[in-house]
């Protein structure tokens, strides 16, 4: 991947951190609203990508500071027993703003190195290197912004005329 890839793949990557903005001006009862049984609201959503940011932090480091290094994944019984209807919403995204900013930081000073060397080997999807896993962490947000897409829609939907 060259440079300028790189370049496109960081900016791509913080603009993210953008991308659920809209939601604060939503009414809690669609922020908070479960199309059906075992859908996560919007809130549980978001919560779950900031997680994931701050996972992928220790992940992406732990690659370059000790490469081939064993991570773990969590599954979602984090949304359910750390009760993510209760978190601080606009906190969260802020906080995951300031640690995509901070990775960006940090990443373009090794922009000119070579970042499939840099890897790490998560227990599900076995080795995963710099390159794939800002990659990953792209398409994690794109991922949830559609369920959350889903959401609003079903929401509306399901509401009285």
């Amino acid at each position: 991947m060259t440079k300028e890839e790189k370049n496109s793949l960081l900016q791509q990557f913080e603009l993210l951190s953008n991308e659920f903005d809209y939601v604060l001006e939503l009414s809690d009862e669609l922020i908070l609203y479960r199309p059906f049984e075992d859908a996560w609201s919007i809130k549980e959503q978001i919560i779950h990508c900031m997680e994931v940011d701050i996972a992928n932090f220790h992940r992406y480091r732990k690659a370059i500071a000790q490469p081939d290094t064993p991570v773990l994944s969590f599954d979602q019984i984090w949304t359910r027993n750390l009760d993510y209807q209760l978190s601080d919403l606009k906190m969260s995204m802020d906080l995951m703003k300031l640690v995509r900013s901070y990775m960006v930081s940090h990443l373009k000073t090794i922009i000119a190195c070579d970042w499939t060397k840099y890897a790490y080997i998560h227990d599900k999807k076995g080795k995963v290197n710099l390159e794939e896993a800002l990659s990953q962490y792209i398409e994690h947000v794109d991922f949830h912004k559609k369920l959350i897409d889903r959401n609003i829609q079903l929401f509306k939907a399901a509401s009285p005329k």
